[in-house]
């Protein structure tokens, strides 16, 4: 029994515990079968014990043998593969806040983010070996969920808030703030790591609730402006996670995967890359580009013990998070989105009615999109493995590049236009640092530098109708801050609002005598209103959630998002200091990719333009059965 449990070839192995039963019946059979020709007196006085007791020996061997063996992913078996589909009017929702999907630690379920018939944004959990999910309420715009380790509850990102919930339902409980979470993972003991704004370390927080103490620190001399993504090493002391900047090109060797404790702020570096990492079976799992790589990993050295192995090609990574689209449960399944961070993304034209009306020619890693003052022109940056800023000539159909510095490891994003349409500015991210910068929308001149870089980061967002102010929100531990850059005078940055909430993505009214902007100080992002430069009063635009927000040219209708991705628009009228909010509606529903800068509206309010995720709604997630498998055939 014992040999038969440690073959070597899986075929000559008890495929099942029934298997161990009755090969132990039998065992037991043949034991009372042969002590019946040994007298009773001799059977009594010298077979019996012996007997019972090497049956024993063995059955409880075989069993704990094959119980191990059955529990353990089996690296001889054959790996594999199929693909998980969303429901039927649904689709999976991969990229931005509201978005990703986890495997439970058993890998018996994965809990996802998608859309619902109605259109909204809930999570949804599937057993792996059901073909039907069902989405838990209370869960709108759940983002980045997480197991606890038992399976027993699912944590997730919403409203400005850490959660957590069971898995088959009921109401979910607020554990603590989280104005813009980035990742979480939950230990055996209760602890709960996370990351709860942009420019965040690690806080730790009880899985019941109350304070949250950061538990990493920020390395200034390293430019280290974020720490996130946490996951759990098995001794639930130690975890992974990604220092750096999750805006800093692919190549530069900022970004890296870091051991923390609990138990102290040192910390030790692993590997170097742009995104997120996960232990499981022995391997540490990380991107590589657009491959997903497994790495031995000695969990109680905390070191790598051999060479990263490719197992699986090409996995989608949420550039705008720094996240891989992976997930992985411990006993050996692996899931993951097949893409390559939105080469085919397609730039697209709405009307009102969500009509395509028109597109740019050819797909590619679209983001952030603005039109030109006078309509002929679009502005935009490629999120691909380098982030430089392009124009479009609509009227010509002709795409040019404005900035080269992704060769030298630079990015460049967000662009605005000057009123004018003369200039272009924008932020760009060198040396670990970002810096607000300018140049001629023809591309001739040099750059200009408008603020020199620093280890925040600060994305533009709008330029003043007069052309003397450039506003932008810059990220601080506790979330986003507005800021504003005067472009005269001592030029000297400001911050216009402060609060302990999150504000961000400000936009100037037409007349430059109101700002727009959406702040999560209700629990969760909506757009308000407030005089420019102020002081004054405030007004929330927006009748649910919502962000992004723009105006028309005649300031008659400001513009925005929803969180479950529509194009909401508000009826305004202002005199002097008097704002006054009309019918809010919806024109349409559509799949932009991005956190900032989704979508922009021309002057007349007409059409949009949006970069649309096309494959979005009817993408699938890959599952792969016994990975680590793989790693033995390379």
């Amino acid at each position: 029994a014992i040999r038969r449990c440690f073959a070597k070839d899986p075929e000559e192995r008890w495929q099942t515990a029934r298997d161990v039963a009755i090969e132990l019946k039998w065992i037991a059979d043949s034991g009372s079968q042969s002590s019946a020709m040994i007298s009773e007196k001799d059977h009594n006085k010298n077979s019996s014990p012996w007997l019972m007791a090497a049956l024993a020996v063995t059955a409880t061997i075989a069993v704990a043998l094959a119980l191990l063996d059955i529990r353990r992913p089996a690296t001889d078996a054959r790996v594999s593969r199929s693909h998980i589909r969303p429901m039927a009017n649904s689709s999976f929702i991969f990229t931005g806040l509201a978005s990703g999907f986890a495997l439970s630690p058993d890998g018996l379920r994965l809990a996802y983010v998608a859309s619902t018939p109605e259109g909204k944004s809930l999570l949804w959990v599937r057993p792996i070996d059901s073909l039907q999910a069902r989405p838990l309420a209370g869960t709108d715009a759940a983002g980045y969920p997480f197991w606890s380790p038992d399976g027993r509850f699912i944590g997730f990102f919403s409203g400005g808030k850490l959660k957590k919930i069971e898995p088959s339902g009921g109401p979910p409980v607020v554990l603590c703030n989280a104005s813009d979470g980035r990742g979480g993972t939950w230990n055996r003991d209760g602890d709960i790591l996370f990351t709860p704004a942009v420019n965040s370390p690690v806080y730790r927080v009880s899985a019941s609730g109350g304070p949250a103490v950061a538990v990493t620190a920020l390395g200034q001399a390293k430019n280290e402006i974020s720490h996130r993504w946490p996951h759990f090493l098995p001794d639930g002391r130690h975890f992974l996670y990604l220092a750096g900047s999750s805006f800093s090109p692919r190549e530069s060797p900022t970004n890296a995967i870091l051991v923390g404790s609990l138990d102290s702020k040192e910390s030790k570096s692993l590997v170097h890359t742009h995104a997120n990492a996960m232990y499981a079976s022995g391997q540490i799992l990380f991107l590589r580009l657009n491959t997903l790589m497994a790495q031995p990993f000695d969990a109680n050295k905390l070191e790598l013990t051999g060479e990263a192995i490719p197992i699986a090609d090409p996995v989608e990574e949420d550039r705008s998070v720094a996240r891989g689209v992976f997930s992985v449960s411990q006993n050996g399944l692996l899931t993951f989105v097949e893409g390559t961070s939105g080469a085919d993304r397609q730039l697209v034209w709405f009307d009102r009615s969500g009509k395509q009306v028109g597109a740019v020619p050819g797909g590619d890693a679209y983001a952030a999109p603005r039109i030109s003052p006078d309509g002929k022109r679009l502005a935009f940056y490629l999120d691909s493995s380098s982030r430089d800023i392009w124009s479009y000539d609509v009227t010509h159909s002709v795409k040019a590049a404005l900035t080269f510095g992704s060769a030298s490891g630079q990015g460049s994003l967000y662009p605005v236009w000057s009123p004018d349409g003369r200039q272009i500015a924008y932020t760009s991210y060198r040396n670990g640092e970002y810096g607000l910068y300018k140049k001629a929308s023809d591309g001739s001149g040099s750059e200009v530098v408008l603020l020199e870089g620093a280890n925040q980061i600060k994305f533009l967002s709008d330029w003043s109708p007069d052309g003397n102010v450039l506003a932008y929100h810059e990220g601080s531990q506790s979330g986003w801050e507005i800021w504003m850059l005067p472009l005269n005078g001592d030029r000297k940055p400001y911050r216009f609002l402060k609060s302990e909430f999150s504000e961000r993505e400000p936009s100037f009214s037409p007349d430059g005598k109101w700002l727009a902007y959406c702040s999560n100080e209700s629990g969760e992002y909506k757009v308000y209103v407030v005089p420019f430069p102020g002081p004054g009063g405030k007004w929330q635009v927006s009748s649910g959630g919502g962000c992004n927000p723009r105006w028309r040219r005649d300031g008659r209708e400001i513009f925005y998002f929803s969180p479950d991705n529509r194009v909401m628009t508000a009826d305004v009228r202002t005199s002097g200091s008097k704002f006054e909010l009309g019918a809010v509606h919806t024109l349409f529903e559509t799949r932009s990719y991005g956190i900032f800068g989704r979508y922009d509206v021309t002057a007349d309010g007409q059409q949009f333009i949006v970069p649309y995720e096309a494959g979005q709604p009817t993408a699938a997630i890959t599952l792969v059965v016994n990975w680590p498998a793989e790693l033995h055939k390379k």
